[in-house]
């Protein structure tokens, strides 16, 4: 394994870290979340995570979050590393989607058609994600690690997580990601076409 692949999962891992409210996660954590029918969340709940995630991370033409299963890690993670705290701000943050919509829209937002969640939630991230004043005064390794100071926090972190399971997945890193695992010749020009695939790297996450 190349000491570029390392850096990058370590790099994701500690972000994963902070967002659960947890110290360190192991390194073969994410491979070993596999679908079962025990989730963290309730049967509705897990729907209206799918349905965030695969808005968020739809499928053109490579897959999105639903096929990367995306849902599946993220529920893994809240069941068994995620701190209580953290547990209920991204359940919160979950639920205050599904009631905007449903206040919005009249129905749930898993219930709406792929349009409709798109247009819900990007007026809803442009809302959650408005800058504000930092409140608290930060130093060291805690301004390091912290999130920009935003509207609504527990949105921010609902959306930094689906994004970065996805593209630490096998399919965001392999199909929607290009990724050498030693990095080839320097070329100092490249030709940029609708195919392109962006690199996988270090400032990934």
């Amino acid at each position: 394994m190349s000491e570029t692949f390392s850096r990058d999962r370590r790099m994701l891992l500690g972000s994963i870290a902070v967002l659960l409210g947890v110290s360190v996660l192991p390194a073969d954590v994410l491979s070993s979340v596999v679908k079962t029918d025990k989730h963290a969340l309730p049967a509705a709940s897990f729907t209206l995570l799918e349905a965030v995630s695969d808005t968020f991370v739809p499928a053109t033409d490579t897959p999105g979050a639903v096929l990367a299963g995306v849902a599946e890690k993220f529920d893994g993670l809240l069941r068994d590393w995620a701190s209580a705290q953290s547990r209920q701000s991204l359940i919160g943050a979950l639920e205050a989607i599904d009631a905007g919509a449903k206040q919005a829209e009249g129905k749930s937002f898993a219930a709406l058609s792929p349009e409709s969640r798109k247009a819900f939630l990007k007026a809803h991230d442009l809302a959650a994600l408005k800058p504000v004043p930092r409140t608290e005064k930060l130093t060291g390794l805690a301004a390091m690690k912290a999130l920009p100071a935003v509207a609504d926090p527990d949105y921010a972190k609902l959306k930094e997580l689906i994004v970065s399971l996805y593209y630490g997945s096998e399919v965001g890193l392999t199909q929607e990601l290009v990724y050498e695992q030693v990095p080839g010749a320097w070329v100092p020009s490249l030709k940029i076409t609708p195919e392109t695939r962006p690199f996988a790297s270090p400032g990934l996450i």
